[in-house]
């Protein structure tokens, strides 16, 4: 086209015109900026053709592109040009109505929208064009569930997907489907909205699309607990975003990414994220986005004590919300600002802004919201009546959606409000109730990877009911003591408790085992196998419902010695421990952690390496010895192990515990480790295997010496093949090579030139019933996964596979004959005469401790000595028992 006098386009022209907007419309949203200087070239030649609608039509185009840049002012600008060229009842014009409402939906300008869309909506429908009609109608819809217009846009949008429908218009249908969903989740119907996401992601689409889709995906998962599935969702939306320059798609990701991180206790995550947020939602004046990142924002910086940065966002973000039509982002920053507002003191201004809240959800149009702000009355409302009412209420709410982790939550609220009106039996009914609702909600995640970060957004529950429970003393300490024990993780648990790996597990390594050729023979594709073998350990089948054992069970099973259930330490820094001397009855204490024990625990888990375990051998470093005895054995368990004449100590530790080497702490000078028998329990379990030993299976790495190993075992080999071989059932298994862990099954006993000597394929494939078996092997009964994973390692392997008990290395093992190599002997010595794992290990660690030597070498560092009573030299072996 070029530009001249003549105002009347030929016929060519006009067709030349219209092939080149259609090809422009397909580059769009892949190259929007080529088409904005295409258009923005042809304008002035198309506004002189006064007889022809091309001069609206590209700004119709325009509009569409600049919505895809965010670029609001300039889509009204472009709409508002091209409408006033018009009459009003052309074609084009409803196009031109559907992008400026389109682009104020968006940045939450919905009264403005609806006017638009339903201008265009008007337009369509005279013309007959039924797919423009379903496109006005799902952003009608859209603009009737963000604002305060009281239209049921359910109604809108089964009109919108019929017309798509009709037409052949699947993008718009699944766009339908998409903000149905969208509808579905405010109105607290995850059944509901989860079908009609995964309409609106069937079939083919453009990825910019698809990340829409992924977006509302997201929401759900996380909204239902799933939230390594919510994060994936929203991982794959981010990528698509950031290749089409979508700056409020990736400024919506990074919100729904820090939403999630702070559930997850993943703080400083949270807070990257929220700022980077703030940032794109200011560059394109988002102010409703900007209004639920300074929400979340307010909240994060309470909790970690910047009370002003806190009160400026709930300032500003209240402002955002009352400058926009969006009466459901308001009442959620109005709960923001009454729990901020709580915190800081100010009490007359959380009741108010609670009240507005509640005005705001009252009607039962969102239920969801509703339930939330009654489950937030419920935790800081001024009377415990009150309360009570507003957590009974929020739990039959939550109960009506399908919701159990709310349900729990306000379950654990009216809990403490019956115990602040004093009536104990219905404050631990309560707390029982709520225990029920844990464990359903906990059952219904199937795959371990997801559920160890649902649990982890469970636990402000357990942290309410445990504190609660403890208020209330003798008849709730049976309650806490089983929610300490509930707290471990759930997919070892039917395992253990039938002594066999779960049918999914034994199915895939019949599989593998009997193809030909072997699989897994490289170091690669067996890891792989590994990896999916260890999350089969722990997967939950649909419809199976893990075994629940009662601390009362659990005691009764270990009944001639003392047993010490631990919880995972609490948001306010106690460790919950749960615990029965034998004869006696449960007690339960709360123990507050200090800077000091938090410092050591971490430093104990990072001590891998010869570099960062000073902590196991420098004395001066070996405080926590004493330390954390005073915190993790209660002053009636000391006195008992120091009395008793041969105590034996069940531990069940929870994943975050689990490096804790408690045999070194330190009663009265004597490490528990030598005075009692500890066996470390992997799940809680009342299920035996009794050992049943008839033959001694040995490999020894033929690197090493291992001179005390060689005149106690009756025989051995030097070939993992032979070892592998004779791997089975009634055996007393003894393997001494180096050990490698990893999160859930990956760890591996290897020879020093690399080769394998066993695995977790090995161990399963070949079933251990009534065996016990000793890895001396660096690593080999250390867990490394997630702080809420299943404890997975090569002990626990073997115990899953029907072994009786294991002995195993809970950090890197000396290889030194005078320490390590003495205690392996003289432990196998034990377990060859029928001493139990847990009490052989016990008399090993003696019989090293009464000769031990003055100094040994460090590890690593061959030019350091350190002293013979360092738990380094004697308590990395560990006994795990069921």
């Amino acid at each position: 086209m070029s530009a001249s006098d003549d105002t009347w386009p030929t016929p060519e022209n006009l067709r030349a015109v219209q092939v080149w907007l259609n090809h422009l419309d397909d580059l769009s949203e892949s190259q929007p900026q080529a088409v904005l200087d295409a258009t923005e070239a042809a304008l002035p030649l198309l506004a002189t053709w006064t007889v022809s609608d091309a001069y609206a039509w590209t700004l119709a185009l325009r509009a569409k592109t600049l919505r895809f840049l965010d670029r609001l002012p300039d889509v009204l600008d472009a709409a508002e040009s091209g409408l006033g060229s018009l009459r009003g009842d052309e074609h084009v014009a409803a196009h031109l109505h559907l992008e400026a409402g389109m682009a104020l939906n968006q940045f939450g300008r919905q009264p403005e929208a609806a006017e638009h869309l339903k201008a265009a909506d008007r337009v369509f429908e005279s013309a007959g064009d039924d797919s423009g009609r379903a496109w006005a109608l799902v952003s009608l819809a859209e603009a009737y569930a963000g604002s305060g217009i009281p239209t049921d846009p359910e109604a809108t949008l089964r009109l919108a997907i019929d017309l798509a429908d009709r037409s052949g218009d699947s993008r718009a249908a699944r766009r339908g489907w998409k903000q149905l969903a969208v509808l579905h989740r405010h109105r607290g119907q995850p059944t509901e909205a989860l079908d009609a996401i995964w309409r609106a992601l069937d079939g083919d689409m453009s990825a910019h699309t698809r990340a829409n889709y992924l977006l509302e995906l997201g929401h759900l998962k996380a909204w239902t607990g799933d939230y390594a599935a919510a994060d994936d969702a929203y991982q794959d939306a981010s990528a698509s975003y950031a290749d089409h320059g979508d700056i409020l798609g990736q400024a919506n990701v990074e919100r729904a990414l820090a939403t999630n991180a702070l559930i997850l206790g993943r703080h400083i995550q949270a807070a990257k994220r929220l700022d980077r947020a703030a940032e794109l939602y200011r560059a394109i004046r988002s102010t409703a986005g900007l209004g639920y990142v300074l929400r979340e924002r307010a909240v994060l910086r309470t909790t970690s004590g910047d009370h002003i940065g806190a009160l400026a966002d709930t300032e500003e973000g209240l402002l955002c919300f009352r400058n926009s039509p969006d009466t459901l982002g308001l009442a959620g920053m109005l709960r923001a600002a009454a729990r901020v507002r709580h915190v800081t003191g100010d009490r007359a201004g959380a009741g108010a802004a609670l009240a507005e809240a509640h005005a705001l959800a009252a009607g039962g149009k969102n239920p969801l919201a509703e339930a939330g702000l009654l489950s937030l009355s419920a935790e800081i409302g001024d009377t415990a009546s009150l309360r009570l009412a507003a957590g009974t209420e929020s739990a039959r709410l939550y109960r009506r959606m399908g919701i159990p982790t709310g349900e729990a939550f306000a379950l654990s609220h009216a809990a403490r409000a019956h115990a602040d009106l004093g009536d104990v039996d219905r404050a631990v009914a309560t707390i029982r109730e709520a225990t029920a609702v844990l464990r359903s909600a906990r059952s219904q995640v199937a795959d371990p990877g997801r559920r160890g970060d649902h649990d982890f957004a469970l636990r402000d529950v357990t942290t309410n009911l445990l504190k609660t429970a403890e208020r209330l003393g003798g008849l709730a300490t049976l309650v806490m003591a089983d929610l300490i024990v509930d707290e471990a993780p759930l997919g070892l648990r039917n395992a253990f408790n039938e002594g066999q790996p779960g049918a999914r597990a034994r199915r895939f390594v019949s599989r593998i085992s009997t193809m030909k050729p072997p699989l897994g023979e490289t170091s690669a594709t067996r890891r792989h196998l590994i990896q999916e073998l260890g999350a089969l350990f722990a997967f939950i089948e649909p419809g199976e419902d893990p075994v629940w054992t009662s601390f009362e069970d659990l005691a009764s099973s270990h009944s001639s010695g003392a047993l010490l259930a631990y919880g995972a330490p609490t948001r306010d820094g106690h460790l919950p421990i749960a615990w029965q001397l034998p004869g006696g009855r449960p007690h339960v204490d709360l123990v507050g952690l200090d800077d000091a024990a938090v410092e050591q625990i971490d430093a104990l888990g990072y001590a891998f390496t010869a570099d960062r375990a000073d902590v196991l051998w420098v004395p001066q470093n070996r405080s926590w010895q004493t330390h954390l005895s005073q915190v993790v054995l209660p002053s009636p368990v000391r006195r008992w192990l120091t009395g008793e004449e041969s105590p034996s100590l069940a531990v069940l530790f929870p994943p975050v515990l689990a490096h804790l080497p408690l045999e070194a702490l330190l009663v009265d000078g004597e490490p528990v480790g030598l005075r009692a028998a500890v066996a470390r329990l992997t799940v809680p379990t009342t299920a035996t295997v009794r050992a049943t030993l008839s033959q001694t299976v040995a490999y020894l790495d033929p690197a090493l010496p291992w001179t005390p190993e060689r005149l106690a075992l009756p025989g051995f080999t030097h070939d993992p093949r032979q070892l592998r071989a004779e791997l089975g059932p009634a055996r007393l298994l003894f393997v001494a090579c180096h050990g490698e862990s990893a999160v859930r099954a990956e760890g591996a006993l290897v020879a020093s030139d690399g080769a394998r000597v066993a695995d977790a394929l090995d161990l399963v494939a070949h079933p251990l019933t009534g065996s016990v078996i000793v890895l001396e092997a660096c690593f080999a009964g250390r867990y490394m996964g997630p702080r809420t994973g299943e404890q997975l390692n090569l002990a626990t392997v073997s115990l899953l596979s029907g072994a009786s008990a294991a002995v195993a290395g809970l950090f890197a093992l000396p290889a030194d004959d005078s320490c390590t190599g003495a205690i392996a002997a003289a432990l196998f010595r034990e377990l060859a005469a029928g001493t139990s794992a847990p009490e052989a290990l016990r008399r090993a660690r003696w019989a090293y401790w009464s000769e031990r030597p003055d100094h040994l070498g460090v590890p690593g560092q061959p030019e350091l000595s350190m002293p013979g009573d360092a738990p380094w030299a004697w308590a990395g072996l560990c006994a795990y028992s069921r």
